[in-house]
């Protein structure tokens, strides 16, 4: 991002201005990437530029689902994480810290969240005990910690956790499970698929009527809404810019969803 450091050279990165052309994010993803779903995985030694654009993108929106998924844990516990709030906290900053390669923000992010709790840490307390998450990320972008952490067989440096490792730790539940994007065992993803199939192979004996297309579109809608919500509430002095880029979606959309906010 422009004004930030370049942690290889420690050099400012600036934006230099070729030409007078704007683009809409939207625009580009569908341009140039791929639907998530169908990304294959990532092979550093063999991806040219584009499969490290496809990858850079696919992550960020792992992170920031995953980070979505611990605000919805807290608010399905009433935010009271007794017993889980170092880790989870630990978990909120760094993956803040891979999504926005932004330390600072990271850190208020998180101590905003932990303040939420019913029983927060204390601040030194808290900021103390996710210390480490800074550290992590940072070694992702040490050429010799990716280095050894790949001559053990991980996929770099920092952490690369499994689900069953988070859903361990946080004790998730199986209901709470069917409320969140990516933090899901084998068998949430089975009862996941089996629902998909139910639903195409009826979508492909009978059209779907009006209402529940309708039903459907109100319910993509509404989980916009609640995205843009929590966005706005982590970046409050972003820019319409900044939320889509956040989201994945073009500014237009981000507009149309901040009205739908206001009626």
């Amino acid at each position: 991002m422009s004004g930030s450091v370049n942690s290889k050279n420690d050099k400012e990165v600036v934006v230099q201005y070729r030409h007078d052309y704007r683009y809409v994010l939207r625009d580009l993803q569908s341009e140039y990437l791929p639907e998530l779903a169908s990304v294959q995985p990532y092979k550093p030694k063999k991806a040219g530029r584009k499969s490290k654009i496809v990858h850079l993108h696919n992550v960020r929106s792992l992170h920031y689902a995953r980070l979505l998924d611990l605000v919805k844990i807290a608010e399905m516990r009433n935010y009271d994480l007794r017993g889980n709030r170092e880790l989870i906290c630990f978990l909120y900053r760094y993956w803040s810290c891979c999504l926005t390669d932004d330390l600072d923000d990271s850190l208020t992010q998180m101590l905003e969240f932990n303040s939420a709790f019913k029983e927060p840490l204390r601040k030194n307390e808290v900021i103390k005990a996710t210390k480490s998450a800074e550290k992590a990320w940072r070694a992702k972008s040490d050429v010799k910690a990716n280095e050894e952490a790949m001559a053990k067989g991980y996929p770099g440096a920092g952490y690369n956790l499994k689900n069953k490792t988070i859903i361990k730790w946080l004790d998730v539940t199986p209901e709470e499970q069917q409320h969140l994007k990516t933090i899901i065992d084998d068998n949430e993803k089975r009862r996941r698929k089996r629902n998909r199939d139910k639903l195409a192979f009826r979508e492909k004996n009978r059209s779907v009527s009006r209402e529940e297309y309708l039903d459907q579109q109100k319910e993509k809608t509404e989980d916009k809404l609640w995205q843009l919500k929590e966005a706005m509430q982590r970046h409050s002095k972003g820019s319409n810019v900044k939320i889509a880029e956040v989201l994945a979606v073009s500014e237009g959309y981000v507009r149309k969803l901040r009205k739908h906010l206001e009626l």
